[in-house]
């Protein structure tokens, strides 16, 4: 029954997908040519960038690396999807037909790890064992998207990374031509068998490598050395963009220190080339010092000029006013803004060092914004002077205040059709103006949802392979989070599941609106579940609301804790963006 269970969670793993299956037009739009230019990144090729080391570019998101060795080849991440897996793998056989080895994890994104079964069925060998290396923490980072933070983590990625967007409004991601994940993808995650903590080094088929922690883009990440080619693979914490120091799908705190110091250490390889797991690849030994220095001197000053003014009292709307690159690194190629943003960077440091509260007296309890939206109202004289300031924002082309007044209009009046369309226009013309794509596909696929009724849906995903491995406590995770408390503030429940395929047993113990999951069955429960759940688990797991599904137990129905209690929050009435 476990199968089945984590079967219906991986039915829902990561994935975005119209809701119907008209692509948003936006014919007329145009691009910056910055932005226009950076495409040339991508260019997709086999790339050799030493003996016996080639780069896959262009094929997904990421890059993939390979090695080669006396008797076998090492593969460094392995895109997004089996299906760009098999591609990029079927590319590095043309190369050299040596059997697989080892794979290494530079971090957790899904655009690293997703597609390693498919480097394994292509390139492995029968009899050959593959040895997974990663960091201690990437496989149940890995499971943390997978289960607690899915749905919002997948709606804001895949606004942010555009997914739905026409061949005129989408250009390129910043870091990779497109994310490569549609309704027909499949992951194929393994989870590693030999995990590095700090520093380790190896020799597989040969090759000499030194991995090591070195967080920054994430706390998992991993850097790879080869000494004997003098060959860097940084993972994400080097491309040639300014550092997503923070990114708007979200994410714990990036430590900018930690980041810095993580170059540092790489400064001191004196490596001659360098293989990043985004865009191309770097070669000469005194660029790859330059660009280096350059971007964590870029990171510290961020990180130095906003405590700096933290320290002075300001709050982080004041201190994006203040926090600029110095020219001299503004003006490097290697910190455009393609993907990260100073702005960004500067909530971030002060949201991560401090937390919500900026210092300011009056948020500390601020107005719920409808409140807040009806005194807006009285403020302006009423609902129809707020609307004609809208209405005058909107000729005006002052757009950033046409979206701060219509979360005001649309607050009173979800359904205004003037004000809808004054916001698609104004979050369109901000996405148009944007050269960093992140910024630019998430104002163009907020208009979409809004304008046209853009939805994103579950997909197929997860191989059978990889939902074997995910641990039950990441299914009752995701189960103790889509409790509706206000349902069942006074109901106290034990239900037992066994699971007759893997001698699991649990308990989920409601007590008052909080859910436990236990472990074991408790001497004390009010219901043991039959075997066939599956179902019930995977509308729970796709977060959508359960049926009154009836279930024979004991000449009872299936309670509450399954049959309505769990499911999805509703979003409440107003605007989405």
């Amino acid at each position: 029954m476990k199968a089945r269970l984590l079967a219906a969670m991986g039915a829902a793993l990561v994935l975005g997908a119209c809701g119907d299956d008209a692509t948003p037009r936006f014919e007329r739009i145009t691009t910056p040519e910055a932005l226009s230019a950076h495409s040339a990144e991508f260019e997709r090729g086999i790339e050799q960038i030493t003996d016996g080391v080639w780069i896959a570019i262009g094929y997904g998101l990421a890059n993939s690396v390979l090695i080669e060795g006396d008797d076998g080849v090492i593969v460094i991440d392995t895109m997004e999807t089996m299906e760009e897996g098999r591609e990029v793998a079927r590319a590095f056989a043309e190369r050299t037909d040596k059997p697989l080895r080892a794979i290494v994890y530079t971090h957790n994104h899904t655009d690293h790890v997703f597609g390693a079964q498919a480097f394994v069925d292509v390139l492995g060998v029968q009899g050959v064992p593959v040895e997974i290396i990663g960091h201690a923490d990437t496989e149940k980072l890995v499971n943390r998207i997978v289960s607690e933070y899915r749905p919002i983590i997948t709606a804001r990625s895949f606004r942010m990374f555009g997914t739905a967007l026409d061949d005129a409004a989408f250009v390129n991601n910043g870091i990779g031509p497109r994310l490569g994940i549609d309704a027909e993808s499949r992951f194929g995650f393994v989870a590693p068998t030999r995990t590095v903590a700090e520093r380790t080094t190896l020799e597989i088929a040969g090759v000499r490598m030194e991995i090591a922690h070195a967080p920054g883009e994430t706390d998992d990440q991993l850097y790879v050395w080869l000494p004997d080619r003098r060959v860097l693979a940084p993972g994400d914490n080097l491309y040639k963009t300014f550092p997503n120091l923070y990114t708007i799908r979200g994410t714990p705190y990036r430590s900018l220190k930690d980041w810095a110091a993580s170059l540092d250490a790489m400064r001191a390889l004196g490596a001659e080339h360098v293989a990043p797991s985004h865009t191309r690849p770097l070669h000469g030994a005194d660029e790859i010092a330059r660009v280096l220095t350059a971007y964590r001197d870029a990171i510290r000053y961020v990180y130095d000029q906003t405590v700096r003014w933290m320290n002075a009292g300001l709050t982080p709307d004041e201190i994006v006013e203040r926090v600029q690159l110095p020219p001299h690194l503004a003006s490097e190629p290697y910190l455009q803004p393609f993907y990260g943003t100073v702005e960004w960077s500067v909530r971030a440091v002060f949201a991560g060092n401090l937390g919500w509260f900026d210092g300011n007296p009056s948020r500390l309890r601020p107005l719920a914004p409808r409140a807040e939206a009806e005194r807006m109202a009285r403020l302006a004289g009423g609902r129809d002077a707020l609307k004609g300031a809208l209405d005058t924002a909107a000729a005006d082309g002052d757009h950033q205040w046409v979206l701060e007044l219509s979360d005001h209009v649309l607050r009173l009046d979800p359904d205004d059709a003037a004000a809808r369309a004054a916001r698609v226009a104004a979050l369109t013309a901000l996405g148009e103006a944007a050269a960093n794509p992140n910024a630019r596909h998430y104002y163009l696929m907020s208009a979409a949802e809004l304008r046209d009724g853009l939805r994103l849906a579950p997909i197929n995903s997860g191989s059978d392979a990889m939902i074997a491995q995910l641990p039950m406590a990441v299914v009752m995770d995701a189960l103790a989070t889509n409790l509706r408390a206000e349902d069942v503030l006074d109901v106290e429940q034990r239900v037992a599941l066994r699971f007759p395929d893997t001698g699991d047993a649990w308990t989920l113990w409601l007590r008052r609106g909080v859910l436990e999951p236990v472990p074991a069955l408790l001497d004390e429960r009010d219901y043991v579940l039959p075997d066939d759940v599956a179902a019930l688990a995977e509308r729970v797991l796709a977060h959508r609301l359960l049926p009154s599904t009836e279930a024979a137990m004991g000449g009872r129905t299936t309670p509450e804790i399954l049959a309505g209690v769990l499911g999805s929050v509703a979003v409440p009435e107003g605007h989405r963006h």
